[in-house]
């Protein structure tokens, strides 16, 4: 047993207060009365006892009251089973864990951003499967697609640069992860997104996108960074900045924003191409954007839905109160 709207049964505490009520009402009457005559007699013409007939009536009403509180409390016992069709796309986000990711054009910083845009699309998602891959040098899965948004989430807050062995960037990786993860049935209504920089190290992007497209798998980039170029800074072990990061000639390497790149894989699989800007909209747009492709109902869920019970209390509220205007009415009857 439950009660859907619970708040109702804190008026629950007034019943004595009504109850009483009632005596005191009787009490005033009784005071009157005997102004009248002495209270046996009148008691003869009553064909009742004043008091004890109060007390009754008194007692239908406050039942009453309370019944219909606890009706309007929504009681709910048993269970049953709905099923429910979900509409949606299947999204695996990939995130850029490379070390040109912890540059500070953007801030906090590529990685943290890349981060927050993951968060922000999964909390604006309803109904979507959405996996996630973890790429650099190369790619895994590091959750499969799943409704467990909140899994996903706790996924996303424990990624940091070192989640990944291989160095480098591959942009081709996540995206031969993602060909292998999608079924044949799920590949019209899957989409890929990228989080991020655009520098490749490794190449061999064109094979790749040639089979999305060939699928029907869009991807939609989001490049996080900015064209001027940065340095890559290098921490110890503390979180203390320790200096740069630098080629084998000891220069310094700068890192900048590959939007042509990112532009031209979203474009000729059939995505768009967004750029993390100020205003943080570029989830916002990607999110738009989704809300108007191709959904398929993928999933049959079975929610326990509680019985409504309602019926029960207001029932015998009814009758409290039909005994209630009864006893009124023929007490009225015999005092007349």
């Amino acid at each position: 047993m439950r009660f859907a709207s619970s708040h109702f049964l804190y008026f629950l505490v007034a019943l004595p207060f009504i109850y009483l009520g009632f005596l005191l009402s009787h009490i005033r009457r009784r005071r009157v009365l005997r102004k009248l005559g002495n209270l046996e007699t009148l008691n003869q013409f009553s064909k009742r006892e004043l008091l004890s007939s109060y007390r009754v009536e008194g007692f239908f009403a406050t039942a009453s009251i309370c019944f219909f509180i606890i009706a309007l409390a929504r009681p709910q016992a048993g269970i049953r089973l709905e099923s429910v069709k979900i509409k949606g796309s299947d999204v695996y986000i990939a995130i850029d864990l490379s070390q040109s990711m912890k540059a500070e054009d953007i801030k906090p910083n590529r990685l943290e951003r890349a981060k927050i845009d993951a968060r922000e699309l999964i909390h604006s998602l309803h109904g979507d499967r959405v996996g996630l891959i973890l790429f650099a040098g190369d790619a895994f899965v590091q959750c499969p697609l799943t409704t467990d948004y909140d899994a996903i989430l706790s996924l996303i807050n424990t990624i940091d640069p070192n989640s990944t062995v291989t160095a480098g960037t591959s942009l081709a990786a996540p995206m031969k992860v993602a060909l292998k993860s999608l079924k044949p049935e799920e590949e019209i209504y899957a989409l890929l997104l990228l989080l991020t920089d655009g520098e490749d190290t490794v190449g061999e992007i064109e094979k790749p996108v040639k089979e999305l497209k060939r699928r029907g798998i869009k991807v939609f980039t989001i490049g996080i960074g900015k064209k001027e170029g940065v340095p890559i800074p290098l921490f110890d072990q503390n979180g203390n900045r320790v200096g740069y990061k630098k080629d084998k000639h000891g220069k310094i390497i700068i890192t900048t924003l590959d939007e042509e790149t990112l532009r031209w894989i979203a474009e000729t699989t059939g995505g768009f191409y967004f750029r993390a800007g100020e205003t943080f909209d570029e989830v916002k747009r990607f999110k738009s954007t989704l809300d108007n492709l191709m959904k398929r109902e993928f999933e049959m869920k079975k929610f326990t839905v509680y019985e409504e019970r309602y019926q029960v209390p207001l029932v015998i509220g009814l009758i409290f109160l039909g005994a209630f205007i009864l006893r009124t009415n023929r007490v009225q009857r015999r005092i007349a």
